[in-house]
């Protein structure tokens, strides 16, 4: 195990040697990857099948790479907007494209194993940052009725190798954490059950072994941050019938980090840690690995929040009361999906002291109250951003008209929301579901505004980086 560490350390001092430059954002699609398998064709080791074709005709790719009698199979993005491992395999065909760096190591895993990749089942939901593929359907819940031919294609690639290993690659949401701490689970796993009585066969119980060591690996590097995913039998998903047809399967969700929204970091604790797996399974030394640290991992519990507001004084009928507000965004797809935007929501108020989130703020001594709509309506664009935010806070206004049919978007990067046709936002409460628009208070000064959920210092209003949302259009 000491050596398996030594070998991640280097990987990840090593990393940016061999990330993919083209590939820093959650959002790219099948043609951003495309190039990048066409030029494996050229590489040294490595072949490149195309082995079918998604519902609307984009290209399903298999790329294998190694001669060793070990076949291991790894398939990622069975949901289009879950991309951060399907990036971290882009990294590591740099890492084996390199002649030069980790000879031995290299030589190694490919002289033991063959590796068999689909980087991208799933490529016309990717191009539309969706779950489900063009038609609606959940790839990982049609397993038994093969209606997609994405599925179909899975399937039959699976049937083809009889892999030994499989590593089913997915991202989580944001929300959860890893047991009951403050810390998000940034990497979760799971060892599949073949069945409802979630039987230990010999293929589930090397999972878990594998897992158990991944684990101590990763712990070198996001301790407190793995979990466990739930093991309920899911009789129409891939992984759970892998594992019942003979291929030690694992599964691995990357969820949330803080400070990194677009998962860069956890794209790179995916390469080590795929790297590492195959180490692991090359060697063998996952069978040593005693099962009762796959039992050690804490399970996902949804304990996790975009922003906690913590200690806030509201008052009602002259009576005060103290209230936490956690909210969460919601990413927004603009129309060609490349973009998003945010939309806001309250998720819960109260004590939320059982919560973390990804950001935390003490407002003790501070007092929230409902933002306002200002009456009077702006006729122009122009008009709005001449503005002085400051100023339309301390008079307790966070939202603005705007009698301008010319004006096109569905959100502004003005630090305040706008109001189209009338349109009405809540001013009334501040309660779950509603976007959360306040002013914060102390000693009767507004010292804070959250605009679509984005806390607003107003002495540093310049520097606000977040989007507001245009009401009514």
């Amino acid at each position: 195990m000491a050596q398996e560490k030594q070998i991640a350390w280097d990987l990840y001092h090593s990393y940016e040697n061999f990330k993919e430059k083209s590939l820093t954002n959650r959002r790219f699609k099948h043609s951003d990857i495309v190039p990048l398998i066409e030029q494996l064709k050229n590489k040294r080791n490595f072949k490149v099948d195309k082995v079918g074709k998604s519902v609307e005709g984009r290209d399903i790719y298999l790329i294998s790479i190694g001669s060793g009698e070990i076949k291991v199979f790894l398939w990622s993005q069975m949901h289009g907007d879950e991309p951060t491992a399907t990036a971290a395999l882009f990294d590591m065909f740099n890492f084996f494209s390199d002649d030069s760096a980790f000879p031995e190591f290299k030589k190694f895993l490919l002289s033991n194993l063959s590796i068999y990749i689909i980087p991208m089942v799933n490529p016309d939901g990717a191009e539309e940052f969706q779950r489900r593929n063009i038609v609606e359907i959940d790839l990982n819940r049609d397993v038994l009725r093969q209606q997609t031919p994405e599925a179909k294609i899975l399937k039959e690639v699976f049937d083809s190798l009889k892999a030994d290993f499989g590593f089913n690659l997915h991202d989580q949401g944001r929300d959860y954490s890893a047991g009951n701490s403050i810390n998000p689970a940034s990497i979760s796993f799971l060892a599949p059950a073949p069945d409802y009585d979630k039987t230990l066969t010999p293929p589930r119980e090397n999972a878990m072994k594998l897992i158990g060591n991944l684990v101590s690996v990763l712990n070198e590097f996001i301790p407190g941050h793995i979990a466990k995913y739930s093991d309920d039998y899911e009789p129409r998903a891939f992984g759970d019938n892998f594992t019942k047809w003979g291929t030690a399967t694992v599964l691995l969700e990357s969820g949330g980090w803080r400070g990194d929204r677009e998962k860069q970091f956890l794209k790179k604790i995916n390469y080590i840690t795929i790297l590492s797996a195959l180490n692991s399974i090359a060697s063998g030394s996952y069978a040593n690995t005693n099962l009762n640290v796959y039992e050690s991992i804490p399970q996902n519990e949804k304990f996790m929040m975009d922003l906690i507001l913590r200690n806030l004084k509201i008052k009602r009928d002259n009576i005060e009361y103290v209230i936490d507000i956690g909210i969460n965004y919601d990413e927004v797809n603009l129309k060609d999906a490349k973009d998003f935007y945010l939309k806001a929501k309250i998720e819960d108020v109260g004590d939320l002291s059982v919560f973390a989130g990804y950001e935390e703020f003490d407002f003790s001594e501070y007092t929230v109250e409902p933002g306002k709509t200002k009456p009077e309506p702006y006729l122009s664009l122009e008009e709005l951003e001449k503005i002085n935010p400051s100023q339309l806070y301390n008079e307790g206004y966070t939202n603005l008209i705007l009698d301008d049919e010319s004006f096109q978007g569905e959100y502004s990067h003005l630090p305040f929301n706008i109001i189209f046709n009338g349109k009405k936002v809540s001013e009334v409460n501040v309660k779950p579901e509603e976007s959360p628009n306040f002013i914060i208070r102390k000693n009767d000064e507004v010292l804070y505004a959250v605009v679509n959920g984005f806390l607003i210092d107003i002495k540093k209003v310049d520097s606000w980086d977040g989007n507001s949302i245009v009401y009514g259009k």
